[in-house]
């Protein structure tokens, strides 16, 4: 699926990251030299307030949001937002040749055969892949996603009542890769095949796209909280100071002796996390795998499977270190997420220390504002061609 047809917007845009831990907000500006950075900040989610992706306490996230708008001076009120987690579905599926209003009346019972949870309770959408003709006999490949209801429900309240107007809501991984593809100016060559893991606080999500098309999405529920609880644990400490251990004195080593030069309590979350490191690694080279069963075909040669390279984002991508100690296990170039240091996505007004140290977590934000752009992009082509 497309994820990002050539940019010419105008005026600006914002995408809203809202998470367990953190609320992200990027807002981008658009205009004929391209795209620029515009404002970016975050807060900390209140306590408890997003529990399995859904927004259980929609008012105290609206206050944290509109703190936070007025803490960067935000002058616009259209946002796109993204959902994640474990009850998300994103198949694509092969179903009978159809028109786009056939389909439409028949997701819902196509849905059926492929989500765990009532369908009456979901958001269902679709992306017609590919349509060969009906009289060729073959099916057609479509991209299809569903929610829960209440996922989708809750953004759209904590947003309006922050005083916003949702106009997007979409998941997490098509907005990594925008924001991806965005940030390498477009372009891809050809053959490249990305894996892009979100290591947020409840769950990792493993991303592929190949040649700027997504392939598939998986949640892996191994991330920063289960870190954090495992060094609290280790070190009998609270769930502050454990935080604390993990983004400031802890480091993700490769051998005793790296662990060695660690000041004691370092050393011990260090050897606290290393089994979750690992069973991620794991449950990675899972999704890897199966990636490339499902691309062999017939005519496949040697160079046509595997990924490229690993893109690291989400807060716990920050971990000193994590990116070499992937990359040596996974035998597969690895690296931090960097939307604004390669050029396609300007950001020369914003603050870059604070970009520096928070670019792994802005990725879905600036997929999310781009996506706005591009609305307001084919609206403006719409009314030209009137």
């Amino acid at each position: 699926m497309g994820l990002l047809p050539k940019l010419a917007a105008t005026n600006t845009s914002i995408g809203l990251d809202i998470g367990s831990s953190a609320i992200k907000l990027v807002q981008l500006q658009g205009g004929k030299n391209g795209v620029s950075l515009y404002k970016a900040g975050s807060a900390p989610t209140p306590s408890d307030a997003v529990k399995g992706g859904v927004i259980v306490d929609p008012l105290a996230v609206a206050k944290t949001i509109g703190s936070l708008l007025e803490a960067l001076q935000v002058d616009g009120t259209m946002v796109s937002a993204g959902i994640a987690g474990p009850t998300l579905v994103v198949r694509e599926v092969p179903l009978p040749v159809m028109s786009d209003r056939q389909l439409r009346k028949s997701i819902q019972w196509e849905a059926r055969n492929y989500i765990s949870f009532p369908v009456e309770d979901s958001v269902v959408e679709f992306q017609v892949l590919d349509r060969p003709a009906a009289s060729s006999g073959g099916q057609m490949r479509v991209m299809l996603v569903a929610a829960p209801r209440d996922m989708v429900d809750s953004q759209v309240e904590a947003i309006e009542l922050a005083g916003l107007e949702p106009v997007a809501v979409e998941i997490q991984p098509f907005a990594s890769l925008r924001g991806i593809l965005a940030a390498n100016g477009h372009a891809q060559d050809e053959g490249d095949t990305t894996a892009v893991l979100g290591i947020g606080a409840a769950y990792t999500d493993i991303t592929i796209m190949k040649d700027g098309e997504f392939i598939l999405t998986r949640t892996i529920p191994i991330a920063g909280d289960a870190f954090a609880e495992a060094i609290k644990s280790a070190l009998d400490v609270d769930t502050a100071e454990a935080n604390q251990l993990k983004e400031t004195a802890m480091q993700v080593v490769s051998s005793e002796e790296e662990r060695a030069a660690l000041d004691p309590a370092a050393q011990q979350a260090s050897r606290a996390i290393e089994p979750l490191l690992d069973e991620l690694i794991r449950e990675v080279r899972r999704s890897l795998a199966y990636h490339d069963y499902q691309q062999q075909s017939p005519d496949a040669g040697a160079g046509d499977l595997g990924v490229n390279r690993i893109l690291l984002s989400g807060g716990s991508a920050k971990l000193p270190r994590i990116a070499e100690y992937f990359q040596a296990q996974l035998g597969v170039p690895v690296e931090l997420v960097s939307v604004f240091d390669t050029g396609g996505i300007r950001a020369s007004g914003v603050n870059q220390d604070y970009l520096k140290s928070h670019a792994p977590i802005l990725l879905v934000g600036t997929g999310l504002a781009l996506r706005g752009l591009l609305r307001k992009q084919r609206r403006r082509g719409g009314e030209e061609q009137q």
